[in-house]
């Protein structure tokens, strides 16, 4: 077998080998954001502080894709209402600082998967 074929051969192997490493590194990314976007709409829906009905009629309207333009403005404009306890008292807190404080949904969110 010649040099050049014996060198394309483990340049093949080894791009198909880093295309596959990277096939599962989008997948995590994906997984991750999936999280992440599930997070954000967790945090929106109980920024809305809805009693157990409101909150199946909420989702169930979703769901059917019903919902009426006043509660599409209220899930749009939620997360920027989303405040922090802590942030409120402490105009320097980071929420996403090492040494923050956990919070309390966020605790809630692991245990429901």
């Amino acid at each position: 077998m010649s040099r050049k074929l014996k060198r394309l051969i483990e340049e093949e192997e080894k791009t198909m080998s880093r295309i596959t490493e990277l096939q599962d590194y989008l997948k995590q990314i994906r997984e991750a954001r999936k999280r992440e976007e599930d997070l954000e709409i967790i945090k929106s829906i109980r920024c809305m502080k809805l009693g157990a009905r409101e909150l199946f009629d909420l989702l169930t309207a979703i769901q059917d894709g019903n919902l009426s333009e006043d509660i599409r403005a209220q899930l749009l404009a939620a997360p920027e209402d989303v405040t922090d306890p802590e942030a409120q008292k402490n105009p320097d807190y980071d929420e996403g600082a090492p040494n923050a404080p956990e919070r309390e949904e966020n605790d809630d969110d692991r245990h429901h998967d």
